[in-house]
């Protein structure tokens, strides 16, 4: 405790704390050990003997033992030089005074800041003006006997900026290690570069808010003042690729195979079409999905068989190199014989994501609900005679599988569909004999594809005598349950092709003996 004796009554004085007495002057403070006594006791004499002497007392009471404040943060609302800062203190014990100490980041002693007041129950402190440097929680008793000085931290100031699509945070102040916050979570993906961090994990176009925070090693954290970068970049967006396909319409389908899964947020894609010496470019689109290409029919795509690119534009203006281009394959069929017994295929070359890659093609035969029927077969260059096409359809029907190329794992590239109407084939007699002799007994149909047709007879009154409608129903000459009467009858055939269009025949039979 100090006493600080300011009476001036009395010649002499002396102070008592506890059994402990000195004397004491008046104006010249006395520091004296409390020796656990709660009460002091001050006494003044005149030098004359035998006059009154006079005591006043005062309680005193104890404070804590003396510890250093727990200076937790420094955080820094904007860039130095002159940005305010937040500090957070803890650990501050009644009794003890506290200023606020700095250190110039070039070197030098802690000295007091003016203008601080650091008080007990107080957690916080505002710095209006924050200077480069250290900053200290500085703390003393009343009497100047327990100098304690907390751990410091330094500032640390931030500021940002962008370019070939990277984020760098470039620091003033406390060193590392570092933690980073970007946009309120934590980023475990910088790097560290001369003079701050880097960010490459952003989108060209995107703002980001970063915070940075350096574990001081006397303790303590000090954070930086916020940041927000907007991400430019002249650098180009990666070249895409692309896969064009027929799909079961034979319409051209065109699928982009990028760098990142899925188009980045604000960036487009255009796709290009040349056949033969016309370009067309498409309107750009914003998503990854496929595109079709509908504004071409298959004729005018066999007549001037297309290839596409496409080129990626990022929000930043930035547009790639075109994809190599990709063409798909164009099949074309026809008869290699007049009845269609063998077909020839022929088609154009496949070019795909990688032209330096082979090609694989994998004939198909279909039904006529596109169901791939039995028997494919691995076909090479660019033609192949079908020797044994369906010989219970009268539509072949074909299309190519084709894998490599470039394409990716168990992704396939198809063809149009080609398909060959063979031509309905009839046989009728033109005569038979209903005798019983075994032959030539009945009239019957023979041909090729006959399916769901109509077979009329009529005599030649125009009245019908006999209709069939299926190979197995053939006519005994019988008319009505009657004998066959000879003589000349007229017959009409009449089917759809597969394909739909119309068939139809007539002739005429005799009856013969």
């Amino acid at each position: 405790m100090q006493v600080t004796l300011t009476d001036a009554a009395y010649d002499s004085y002396e102070v008592q704390v506890g059994t402990l007495i000195r004397a004491i002057t008046r104006n010249a403070p006395e520091t004296m050990p409390m020796g656990g006594a709660n009460t002091v006791v001050v006494t003044g004499r005149y030098t004359a003997l035998g006059t009154c002497t006079g005591s006043a007392s005062q309680p005193i009471s104890s404070i804590a033992p003396a510890a250093p404040a727990q200076f937790t943060s420094l955080a820094l609302q904007s860039p130095l030089p002159g940005g305010a800062a937040t500090l957070t203190i803890g650990g501050l014990l009644a009794g003890y005074r506290y200023t606020l100490q700095f250190q110039p980041a070039a070197g030098g002693p802690f000295t007091d800041v003016p203008g601080v007041t650091i008080t007990p129950g107080t957690p916080t402190v505002s710095l209006p003006r924050a200077s480069a440097g250290s900053y200290r929680i500085f703390s003393n008793d009343a009497c100047g006997t327990s100098p304690l000085p907390s751990n410091s931290i330094g500032t640390l100031s931030l500021t940002g900026t962008s370019a070939d699509n990277r984020n760098q945070l470039l620091l003033t102040g406390a060193a590392g290690p570092y933690t980073v916050t970007r946009n309120d979570q934590p980023l475990t993906t910088f790097t560290t570069i001369l003079g701050g961090l880097e960010d490459a994990d952003v989108q060209c176009g995107s703002t980001y808010k970063y915070v940075v925070t350096s574990l001081q090693p006397g303790g303590g954290r000090a954070i930086s003042n916020e940041v927000s970068i907007t991400t430019v970049s002249s650098l180009l967006p990666p070249q895409p690729r692309l896969v064009a396909s027929f799909n079961a319409n034979d319409v051209v389908e065109l699928t982009p195979l990028l760098a990142t899964a899925g188009l980045p947020t604000g960036s487009s894609l255009v796709y290009s079409r040349t056949a033969g010496a016309q370009t067309a470019n498409f309107n750009p689109v914003t998503n990854a999905r496929l595109l079709r290409d509908s504004t071409m029919m298959l004729a005018d795509l066999l007549a001037n068989p297309p290839c596409y690119s496409v080129r990626q534009s990022d929000v930043c203006g930035n547009t790639s190199l075109a994809s190599p281009s990709t063409c798909p394959a164009l099949l074309s069929a026809r008869p290699a014989d007049p009845d269609g017994s063998t077909i020839t295929l022929t088609w154009t070359p496949f070019v795909g994501p990688d032209p330096t890659q082979p090609v694989t093609y994998t004939l198909q035969r279909l039904a006529a609900d596109g169901t791939v029927l039995p028997r494919s077969v691995v076909v090479t260059g660019n033609t192949y005679t079908d020797l044994t096409p369906p010989t219970n359809r009268q539509v072949a029907r074909y299309r190519l599988q084709i894998s490599g190329a470039g394409l990716p794992p168990d992704t396939f590239s198809y063809s149009n569909r080609a398909n060959v109407t063979r031509r309905l084939t009839l046989t009728i007699p033109t005569a038979f004999t209903p005798n019983s002799d075994g032959l030539n007994d009945v009239l019957e149909i023979k041909g090729k594809y006959l399916n769901n047709y109509t077979f009329v007879v009529v005599d030649r009154n125009g009245q019908e005598v006999f209709r069939g409608t299926q190979r197995s129903e053939t006519w005994d000459g019988t008319i009505k349950g009657h004998a066959p009467v000879l003589g000349a009858y007229v017959w009409r055939f009449q089917q759809n092709n597969e394909d739909g269009t119309p068939f139809s025949l007539t002739g005429t039979v005799t009856i013969l003996k």
